[in-house]
């Protein structure tokens, strides 16, 4: 696939072919705190267009807020409705789950104000009060590993059935000291790998990019934005990562876009048997 020369162009000549957004922060709008070229005025055009758009983000650490405040500060203007959380998506599980005041154990940093809470959990970080916890929600940094990992796993041994909500499920992301950080989803599948081999069977609950409920979050808002209801396939997802942007969008029916400015390399795309409708140089 021929990469086009920009998203931005793209609308311009095809107007009509969409009739939402929903489209990726890091790695398309930002990288790290500095403004990628052409985000400023591609969000300038879609409210020129009165075209609806969210922002999804599977940031596990960082709350809608503190995202907003980032991206304000890169000079992108986002209103807190346009910005679709990873860390969202644990109300709905509060609610389906009916785990509304129960006392849950996080592990790491979960965003100030903190969304597990903000969800309706009661949340702790002392590990004594581990075995008297419902559940465990996994956020990222910031916690000794060696000694939270191992009791959270003789946790689960002794009570499989508690929920493990993950939402993050990234393996990793991009440090900038380092290559790269483990994140959530890398934390949550090597203690699911553990229990595994022990004999427990664990299935974290995962929430953000590319599972389904980060997306219907999205879903919502935009046909909140438009007041009707929308087609799926009238809704464009625009990402740098194949395995959570474009996948995550081919489930749920939407037309997807892959912006050649993040992780994935073209040599990657050439061998990848996910394949976007569209592939963008820049925005």
């Amino acid at each position: 696939m021929i990469p086009s020369p920009s998203l931005h162009t793209w609308l311009d000549q095809h107007p009509d072919d969409v009739e939402a957004l929903c489209l990726d922060i890091d790695g398309v709008l930002v990288n790290g705190s500095r403004r990628l070229p052409g985000s400023r005025r591609l969000l300038e055009l879609l409210r020129q267009m009165a075209l609806p758009f969210v922002l999804l983000t599977n940031d596990g650490n960082h709350s809608p807020v503190e995202k907003i405040d980032r991206l304000n500060r890169a000079g992108l203007t986002i209103t807190p409705a346009q910005i679709i959380s990873c860390g969202h998506a644990i109300k709905s599980i509060v609610q389906s789950m009916d785990l509304s005041g129960q006392h849950f154990f996080a592990m790491g940093d979960t965003g100030c104000p903190c969304y597990a809470e903000d969800a309706g959990l009661a949340v702790t970080r002392d590990l004594s009060m581990l075995q008297d916890c419902k559940g465990v929600v996994i956020g990222e940094e910031h916690y000794d590993w060696e000694p939270v990992i191992n009791t959270v796993v003789n946790y689960f041994i002794d009570h499989p059935q508690a929920p493990l909500i993950v939402p993050n499920p990234d393996e990793f992301y991009p440090a900038q000291q380092l290559k790269i950080h483990i994140a959530a989803g890398g934390v949550a599948r090597f203690i699911q790998q553990v229990l595994k081999a022990y004999g427990t069977d664990v299935r974290p609950i995962f929430l953000g990019k590319p599972y389904p409920p980060i997306f219907k979050l999205a879903y919502a808002e935009l046909e909140r934005q438009l007041g009707h209801a929308i087609s799926p396939h009238k809704v464009l997802m625009v990402g740098d990562n194949l395995s959570a942007d474009v996948a995550g969008g081919q489930s749920m029916g939407y037309r997807t876009a892959l912006l050649l400015t993040g992780v994935t390399a073209p040599s990657a795309l050439k061998i990848s048997t996910l394949i976007p409708d569209m592939v963008f140089n820049t925005l």
